[in-house]
């Protein structure tokens, strides 16, 4: 997928894809094995304002990541917040992260795509789903 040539077209190519791209809709929900996952687009700027990473090429995967993860884990924060991470495993070099903000409501706050040896620093915490149960 391609990048935006700035920031506003970033947050216009992610907003479409999350189903947010009419002006008149400020935010969608979408089911996680945990439950809705509100994704707001006041929230996407700061996804995408890292214009180097160009975060918006990897928006369908994040919205999978979202949908269908392979792990979830409960991460607590210095602040004593908490986030959820969603880790996304795919065939490619790269994997994807996508981190839900628990405290304002299970709201999509960033996403990132990553290798998989670098992933695996964000598995700490409490694990809340599995996708697969290995014997």
């Amino acid at each position: 997928m391609a990048a935006g040539n700035d920031v506003e077209a970033a947050i216009d190519i992610v907003a479409m894809h999350f189903g947010i791209a009419h002006s008149s809709c400020s935010e969608v929900e979408v089911a996680s094995p945990l439950g809705q996952i509100a994704i707001r687009r006041s929230c996407l700027q700061h996804i995408v304002e890292k214009r180097q990473d160009a975060r918006e090429r990897y928006v369908r995967f994040a919205l999978d990541t979202l949908t269908g993860p392979l792990e979830i884990w409960r991460v607590a924060y210095s602040d004593c917040s908490a986030r959820l991470a969603f880790i996304g495993a795919y065939e490619s070099r790269r994997q994807m992260l996508v981190v839900v903000n628990i405290q304002a409501g299970n709201v999509l706050w960033n996403f990132m795509q990553t290798d998989a040896k670098a992933l695996n620093k964000h598995r700490h915490g409490e694990l809340l789903y599995k996708r697969y149960e290995l014997l």
